[in-house]
């Protein structure tokens, strides 16, 4: 089968361009490239209203505020309308929209789902209906954009896996020809066709039908992909929805949000007496209680001859009532088989092997690359991202944010020049700019800290040996990528009596190498004086701006007590009790018992520290370094 995912791109991208209130945006994974290049000259070449946001806007130049220049001329507040409100109509396009921070994703989210934009300054509300492009240049093992913004997007693309020297198919290049012709003539060329539109109760239906078998829970994703057959078949010339529409929208929008494979719902157990309750909601995740129902405002965009077959808009009755129980009880006994094969098949045709897998193993697609990396955001820093401006005066090394210091006085000349006139005595000076003290600003800064990895080594006994071989292959492992990820290296190794730090924190492979090729092993198991000394590195860490993560290589045998005697009752107390400790500090540490079998101690004491426990009776190399990633990405972002 043909690869047709650069054909459905070019597609998508045009019916955004036409209908980019109703689809609202795209979320394009993609990389910088040919293809990118590509999809972004025919963006330019259909659409010339085309506004670029940074990532790093701020939230004042997002959604207005006090025109400052403007202010100080006049002495009266005068609002401006920000970024938001001035695109009402046109398309926004945002690079690196994975670097976006919470607050930003928040704001267009809330925008996109009101389509109207409330000033920070003052109560007015403006329109604001646009079409987002957010251009998601994440790896698998970064974090991307939220879910929350994710889902108001209507079309997800991927050109990642896109050949560049494919080329599109002449139907396609056709289409964008005539667009780009009709648009150019009237920017709304469509606009009421996709009003008048009629889409028949069954396609409605099948499309449903589809999300379920995909067990995607946002109603918003049959929505979208109903709109988006609509434009699809009006972008062929068609007045009626044909297969290769649905086709074309259950892969741009059902099947990136698929949670699970349709056959996998068809063998689920079905239990007769409670065909008419509906699957729970998890109190636990507010956003999909929100997206179980469509909100108002889908409701009204909805052409009245195409409403989803269970939505209904007046007081129930007893006959709707009943009407409501066959149409709930014919969703819960539909066959997928029952489907257009064409619709399904064409709704898988451009998913990977891999992807295609890992459906039919119960895990989720739309969630891939969510997780953030490590690292504690430090606030008031001297340098860094810049944070919104705070009151407070310019000393203890703040410095004074003169932009926001003026506009908290810019409002307030007029009755300063009131009061100082009666006040005064003498005859008016001339006008002057009056700041006090209150209208004192200071900057902020904020940046993530360094990560470092602090390897905690058991080197006691012959067994040891090999694993100090596999531990050294994990540290070189994980120092490739320490460049790019910001992180150090430190290692631990305890044997026989002590603990000593072999590796200072360091990101220097060379360094790493030569100073783990003299690691010694043999002797007893001083468990308790390497979780003090690893407790005091990761202290002496942080007090450094760096954000630590204990690793720790064990079987958890403590068998040698602080003060290096043999006694295996008090040395493992000891180690609980310093573990209690490591806990306090609520660092994240990893635990991998190098054991022949899981073993009850290493947990005891995993346990007691808060750590993730991986047993390894089969360590090697890649699969030390593999847990220690994990660890790395799955942890949250502490504020």
């Amino acid at each position: 089968m043909k690869n047709m995912a650069l054909d459905d791109a070019l597609w998508g991208l045009a019916a955004l361009t036409v209908d980019p209130a109703g689809l609202k945006g795209i979320w394009l994974k993609s990389f910088h490239g040919p293809v990118t290049q590509e999809w972004l000259e025919w963006l330019n070449a259909l659409r010339k209203d085309i506004v670029k946001i940074p990532c790093n806007i701020d939230s004042e130049r997002l959604l207005g505020g006090l025109d400052l220049a403007v202010t100080l001329q006049l002495g009266r507040p005068v609002r401006q309308s920000g970024v938001l409100a001035q695109s009402h109509g046109k398309l926004l396009i945002c690079p690196m929209s994975e670097r976006l921070p919470a607050s930003t994703a928040s704001i267009l989210t809330q925008v996109l789902d009101s389509k109207q934009v409330s000033s920070q300054f003052g109560q007015d509300t403006e329109p604001a209906s646009f079409g987002l492009i957010a251009i998601d240049e994440s790896t698998p093992e970064e974090s991307s954009i939220p879910n929350s913004l994710r889902e108001q997007l209507g079309i997800w693309l991927d050109l990642t896996q896109v050949n560049p020297r494919q080329s599109a198919e002449d139907d396609t290049l056709d289409m964008l020809e005539t667009v780009e012709k009709k648009l150019k003539q009237d920017p709304h060329y469509y606009q009421k066709d996709i009003e008048k539109f009629k889409l028949e109760e069954s396609d409605i239906r099948d499309l449903c039908e589809l999300a379920q078998g995909f067990a995607i829970k946002s109603m918003r994703a049959p929505w979208y992909a109903a709109r988006l057959a609509t434009v699809l078949a009006l972008l062929r010339g068609s007045s009626t929805v044909q297969a290769q529409d649905l086709g074309r929208a259950a892969r741009l929008v059902l099947t990136p949000r698929a949670e699970a494979m349709p056959s996998q719902m068809e063998q689920a157990p079905s239990d007769t007496g409670n065909q008419n309750e509906l699957p729970p909601s998890d109190p636990a995740n507010p956003s999909e209680q929100e997206d179980g129902a469509l909100s108002e405002e889908l409701k009204n965009e909805l052409p009245p001859s195409s409403e989803l077959p269970l939505e209904k808009h007046t007081a129930p009755t007893p006959d709707t009532e009943r009407q409501d129980k066959q149409n709930v009880e014919e969703l819960q006994n539909s066959d997928f088989q029952k489907l257009e094969t064409s619709i399904l098949e064409a709704a898988l045709a451009t998913l990977p092997t891999g992807l295609l897998k890992q459906l039919a193993e119960g895990k989720s697609i739309s969630k891939k690359g969510s997780a953030g990396r490590v690292g504690d955001i430090q606030k008031g820093a001297q340098k860094g991202r810049p944070l919104q401006a705070i009151k407070g005066l310019p000393q203890n090394g703040n410095r004074l944010h003169v932009l926001a210091t003026l506009r908290h006085a810019a409002p307030r000349q007029r009755i300063r020049e009131l009061t100082a006139q009666n006040n005064s005595v003498h005859q008016p000076t001339a006008k002057r700019l009056r700041i006090l003290s209150e209208d004192f600003h200071i900057q902020r800064f904020a940046k993530r800290s360094e990560s470092c990895i602090i390897f905690c080594i058991d080197a006691s006994g012959s067994a040891a040996l090999e694993r100090l071989a596999e531990a050294k292959g994990a540290v070189e492992l994980l120092l490739k990528d320490s460049y790019a990820r910001r992180d150090h290296i430190c290692v631990i190794g305890f044997r026989d009596k002590q603990a000593q730090v072999h590796l200072p924190a360091t990101r220097s492979l060379v360094r790493a190498k030569r100073e783990l090729q003299a690691l010694p092993g043999g002797g007893g198991t001083p468990l308790a004086n390497a979780i003090k000394l690893a407790l005091e590195t990761s202290m002496q860490a942080r007090h450094h701006g760096m954000a630590p993560t204990l690793v720790v290589l064990s079987d958890g045998r403590a068998n040698v007590t602080l003060q290096g005697e043999g006694s295996r009752p008090v040395a493992k107390a000891q180690a609980l009790s310093w573990a209690k400790q490591w806990r306090a500090t609520q660092l994240p540490c990893i635990w991998l018992d190098t054991s022949a079998r899981p073993d009850l101690q290493a947990q005891e004491v995993a346990l007691a520290m808060g750590a993730n426990y991986v047993p390894l009776p089969l360590a090697n190399s890649q699969r030390m370094a593999s847990a220690v990633q994990t660890l790395h990405t799955t942890q949250k972002l502490r504020i």
